[in-house]
């Protein structure tokens, strides 16, 4: 289908609702109930989430960005894929999920989140305690955090975050453009950071529940 590029929001958002989620209803436990659930938190313009879906049809994947004139975006390179595995939920995650149940998602993707790195905001960034906390109470046992971000004090404060918080750290690398790791996905971010040199720091958190 031949998506709008500019303007006309409503209307566009409205074009997209048959993937668009309110919350985690009864409609979107019949979404995930026979397959994997992941989400990506921040999905900025959809480059991630399209590709990656399209790579895994057997997962259920639900994309989750709260600026409406960039989730649009998101969800017209979805439907332009006729992707039938992602749905989108526009808003907060801290609020959004309150009604996602206990131990519903096998993994989360962070892709360069928003570093706030002035003094005072660290509760901000979703690597904080605050937010493992969250993630903690979503995530099957064995349920496992995907992270990349090209800023270097964040990822510094998230391995300790993550490691405090009782995760198994995995695939740690401050450069993984040249680490050998297969398989990467870029973000649109990604794409321009790589293009101006810039390293890109990843790491896989995994939770161990049983073990809490």
């Amino acid at each position: 289908m031949r998506m709008r590029t500019r303007g006309h929001l409503e209307e566009r958002l409205n074009e997209c609702r048959d993937i668009t989620i309110e919350n985690y209803c009864e409609a979107t436990r019949d979404f995930v109930e026979a397959s994997p659930l992941h989400i990506e938190i921040g999905c900025g313009k959809g480059t991630f989430i399209t590709q990656t879906a399209a790579l895994n049809p057997d997962i259920s994947y639900i994309a989750v960005e709260k600026v409406s004139n960039v989730i649009v975006l998101a969800m017209e390179k979805v439907k332009e894929a006729d992707l039938k595995n992602v749905r989108f939920i526009r808003g907060n995650f801290q609020t959004i999920s309150e009604s996602f149940p206990d131990s519903s998602v096998d993994r989360i993707y962070l892709n360069f989140s928003d570093p706030w790195p002035k003094t005072g905001y660290a509760k901000r960034r979703l690597t904080h305690g605050g937010f493992l906390d969250i993630y903690k109470r979503l995530l099957k046992e064995d349920g496992e955090i995907f992270f990349k971000t090209d800023n270097k004090e964040l990822f510094d404060f998230s391995l300790e975050s993550f490691e405090s918080n009782g995760f198994i750290l995995n695939n740690i690398t401050y450069d993984l453009h040249n680490s050998g790791f297969e398989g990467n996905i870029m973000t649109e971010y990604e794409e321009r950071f790589s293009q101006m040199g810039t390293p890109i720091c990843r790491l896989e958190a995994k939770l161990k529940k049983s073990n809490q």
